[in-house]
């Protein structure tokens, strides 16, 4: 019985949060390293004394899952900055290598100065961008003359934006499958 409740009490301390470990190791940490005279003053001498087992066991553990935790959010943000960095590249190769259909369609969105454009899901060039991440389908509800809207994603406008000549090719025409209405 002796052992559940301990192990218990245990597993709830490995799930604290980083910010409440670094108040147990600091707390911990006082009361260890504190001169003797400095805990008569506050009234804590003689249970750091008795304790002082546990208060080393507690600070070497809290202070050790904090290091832990701090050094995982770091290798997290690292890894993902590292991500991010060989997406762009990957999209920057893609926005150099555009056929002139692609480079159309993404025309589209700079002439006319908007994040959206509605495109059919069964054309292959479309798809193609969509797997590369340059556009994305933006909405669920479409039909089969007109498609559906797909918006440019965030890092390409600001790119394209940026490099104009990326959009450079044979032609200067610019492509949506959005029907005129003239009604």
């Amino acid at each position: 019985m002796m052992l559940e409740e301990f192990t218990k009490s245990a597993l709830e301390f490995l799930k604290l949060a980083p910010r409440y470990l670094i108040a147990v190791a600091l707390i911990s940490g006082v009361l260890l390293f504190l001169s003797e005279s400095w805990l008569e003053r506050i009234g804590l001498d003689a249970f750091a004394k008795v304790n002082r087992q546990w208060l080393g066991l507690t600070f070497l553990i809290s202070s050790t899952l904090w290091g832990v935790a701090v050094i995982s959010d770091c290798w997290g943000w690292f890894s993902n900055k590292l991500y991010q960095r060989k997406y762009e590249q990957h999209i920057i190769r893609k926005l150099h290598e555009l056929t002139e259909d692609e480079k159309q369609i993404l025309r589209y969105y700079v002439a006319k100065n908007t994040r959206a454009n509605m495109l059919k899901v069964d054309d292959g060039v479309v798809q193609g961008l969509v797997a590369d991440h340059i556009i994305y389908r933006s909405a669920s509800m479409g039909n089969i003359l007109e498609g559906f809207a797909h918006n440019i994603t965030d890092f390409v406008w600001d790119y394209i934006h940026a490099n104009l000549e990326v959009l450079q090719g044979t032609t200067n025409f610019y492509r949506t499958d959005k029907r005129e209405r003239n009604w």
